[in-house]
């Protein structure tokens, strides 16, 4: 019996046609489009469209890219005369690259958002533009140092270079493990445990690696053991003045458990806290405080091993 041909019907071709018109993705025009652009970089259906020769002179990933013919079925796209480029990366942080790179205006803010920093940092180290990713990390080391010096001149209450934000500690420390950014950890790290109640018991424990949640209880443990490098001068062994006092000036420092924060506070900021230590003689006041930056440094010579990382100086930042 011989076959059947089948008859087409229009209003279905025309409805299969209309469907597969709607199949076709929605591109949309991002707001970089420069009118003098000659090349549209596009990523999950977003377009910009910027200079070949600018993003060549910043990146060799760009000027390799750019000379690589593009992948079978893209090659020969074009937006108002302009090759256009895949790149694979999430529309945002495009934009936030390209950002940083046209208006340094942007960039020479005092405080910028951390989802800046973060592209700065992730997207220069991906695209090979080292003068970005430098200096996103610089933002972070300016907040969270690697001498004890700076670290004294910082604080969580004044953000002088980034945005603050809900969890922000957390995505910082995030980051630095993700790009390798070791310098900025010890000082980040031991920010975070000023805080500890709030990361064990609110709702920012959910947003954090079980790997960082780890080092911070250990840290937390480590330093609470370590708090005579810093408060032995509270009760020195080889001291037999004021000890009445010292034991007074004890019970108040420890108000049911030792401060975190107390460990690397300065001297100035100690006796501020406390009101000075008038029950003491000069002679223990001064032994005091020079027993006391003793033990402040020993604490922070020895903060990185809190937290499983290397010691300072063997810390080196995108070393991978």
């Amino acid at each position: 019996m011989p076959k059947r041909h089948r008859v087409a019907n229009p209003e279905v071709e025309e409805e299969r046609g209309d469907l597969q018109m709607d199949a076709s993705p929605t591109i949309t025009r991002s707001d970089i489009w420069f009118r003098d652009g000659n090349i549209v970089l596009q990523t999950e259906g977003t377009q910009f469209k910027v200079h070949q020769g600018f993003l060549e002179k910043h990146s060799s990933v760009f000027a390799d890219m750019f000379s690589f013919p593009q992948p079978e079925g893209e090659g020969e796209s074009t937006v108002e005369g302009c090759h256009v480029v895949q790149v694979y990366d999430t529309p945002e942080d495009i934009e936030l690259l390209l950002l940083a790179l046209y208006d340094q205006l942007y960039r020479k803010q005092g405080c910028i958002p951390f989802k800046t920093i973060s592209a700065m940092i992730r997207m220069g180290k991906k695209y090979d533009i080292r003068h970005l990713r430098d200096e996103g990390a610089q933002r972070l080391a300016s907040q969270f140092p690697s001498t004890l010096e700076a670290f004294e001149k910082t604080s969580l209450e004044t953000w002088t270079s980034i945005v603050p934000e809900v969890g922000l500690l957390f995505k910082i420390i995030a980051l630095a493990h993700q790009c390798h950014i070791p310098t900025i950890l010890p000082a980040a790290y031991f920010r975070a445990l000023t805080n500890m109640d709030a990361l064990l018991f609110g709702d920012l424990l959910e947003t954090v690696s079980d790997g960082v949640l780890r080092s911070c209880i250990s840290g937390n443990d480590k330093i609470m053991k370590d708090w005579e490098h810093t408060f032995q001068w509270l009760d020195p062994p080889d001291l037999y003045c004021c000890t009445g006092e010292r034991r007074e000036v004890s019970e108040s420092m420890w108000d049911g458990q030792p401060r975190i924060h107390r460990s690397l506070c300065t001297w100035a900021s100690l006796m501020k806290e406390f009101g000075g230590l008038e029950w003491l003689c000069d002679r223990c006041i001064a032994l005091s405080e020079e027993r006391f930056e003793t033990g402040r440094k020993a604490t922070w010579e020895k903060l990185p091993s809190y937290f499983g990382l290397p010691g300072w100086k063997d810390m080196k930042d995108f070393a991978l």
